[in-house]
């Protein structure tokens, strides 16, 4: 029966434009002859891909980057992607918790991926680079008594072996007998994230010392080393109380400046429903509330593209009521990026983004703001509120019942 749908149409397909798709009267998907025409979960695939309201030419798009941009890096990933890896399958079912619980760490993004490398064998050790005929030697640069594998770097070279006995953790030593990568999982199965955190420096620095040794010949003993990784601790630990006591500073919506309308969206998104909804609230300078609404979209495939559609909704409210100067405020830190930006934008919500840029040629004069979750209260509300009763609102001159209270504290900077 699916088969048979193409043909009951009688249409050539290679005379079939994408354009033919889609309902030029309100730029919607066309899902009635969409689903006539495809197979049903193809279709569903189709009325999913996000749509600009105002048309434009179209642009080519790397589909490998989540910026569309081509980068030679997701080319040599998507050329590894054909090759069949047992790695990536046991890395994918087995070591699921290890990820987790690293990603969650409190530590810098760079010992993160760091230790991501290492989990892949992504590392240049000496066995890796002969293996790729980039050296003519596996030789340990730090020992030269063992061939530098993964193995060897970070649990067979003496001076690692120090490492571990100065930071007291022995005991990450044990288990040898286990495979490389199986070693990996353990030591953060059995551990606490606190010495889960030590482990990672520990590695980190291990690899940045043998680079040192290599580049600049200069090295440090296990000692220093193993010194080095707890003041390295010592630091992140007073940071994080520094960020604490600082993070007590309660920050609040802000009134625009005069002749300005400042306008605050939000998303909210239901992931197994594909559904998402936006909650706008515009104020004068005065904090006085011009206008509050929300509305429900189908079809929403992340909370990336709520929170665009959100923008959007936003910036279309301040161009169709003719204000002439407009701040639009929102939390999501990447679309905001997005739309102050004069470049083509190429993501996967690139529709709503050229939206926002074409619509910004009608305003006299727009900012885009970023703000935290806890300035942008009210918008969340409305936008959270309306996932729940699935009712859209639109008010002007004030705000649903149930975010009165937090407008007057918005207003009065309570």
């Amino acid at each position: 029966v699916k088969k048979s749908r193409l043909l009951d149409l009688n249409l050539n397909l290679n005379e079939v434009k994408v354009a033919d798709l889609i309902n030029q009267n309100n730029r919607t998907w066309n899902k009635e002859l969409i689903f006539s025409t495809f197979p049903e979960d193809v279709a569903e695939k189709i009325i999913c891909i996000p749509l600009a309201e105002i048309p434009h030419d179209d642009f080519q798009v790397w589909n490998a980057e989540a910026t569309g941009e081509f980068t030679v890096r997701s080319a040599y990933k998507l050329l590894q992607s054909i090759e069949d890896d047992p790695r990536a399958y046991a890395l994918q079912y087995g070591y699921e918790e290890f990820y987790k619980k690293l990603w969650i760490l409190n530590l810098p993004s760079k010992i993160k991926i760091t230790i991501w490398k290492i989990s892949w064998n992504f590392l240049a050790t000496r066995v890796n680079l002969l293996q790729k005929k980039l050296t003519n030697t596996s030789v340990c640069p730090r020992c030269g008594a063992g061939s530098e594998n993964m193995d060897h770097l970070f649990r067979g070279c003496p001076i690692s072996i120090s490492v571990w006995k100065e930071l007291s953790c022995k005991v990450f030593l044990h288990e040898s007998q286990m495979e490389f990568t199986q070693w990996l999982t353990w030591v953060f199965a059995k551990n606490s994230a606190s010495q889960c955190r030590t482990f990672c420096c520990a590695l980190w620095a291990i690899w940045g010392d043998r680079n040192d040794r290599v580049h600049k010949k200069v090295s440090k003993s296990g000692k220093a080393l193993g010194r080095f990784v707890n003041s390295y601790i010592a630091e992140l630990n007073e940071i994080d109380t520094n960020k604490s006591q600082s993070s007590i500073i309660i920050r609040k919506w802000r009134k625009p400046p005069d002749q300005f309308v400042k306008i605050n969206f939000d998303a909210g998104y239901d992931g197994k429903g594909n559904q998402a909804t936006v909650g706008i609230v515009a104020r004068d300078s005065e904090g006085k509330t011009l206008l509050s609404c929300s509305e429900i979209y189908q079809q929403v495939t992340s909370v990336f593209a709520a929170e665009a559609l959100a923008c959007r909704k936003a910036t279309k409210i301040g161009m169709d009521m003719k204000w002439g100067k407009i701040i639009i405020e929102g939390d999501s830190l990447s679309i905001i990026k997005k739309s102050k930006s004069g470049i083509q934008d190429k993501s996967r919500v690139c529709a709503y983004i050229t939206d926002i840029h074409k619509m910004l040629s009608e305003i006299k004069e727009c900012r885009f703001e970023h703000v935290s979750r806890a300035v942008n209260i009210l918008a969340h509300m409305i936008a959270k509120e309306t996932m729940k009763a699935k009712v859209p609102v639109y008010l002007v001159g004030g705000v649903p019942e149930y975010a009165e209270d937090q407008e007057e504290r918005d207003k009065m900077g309570d």
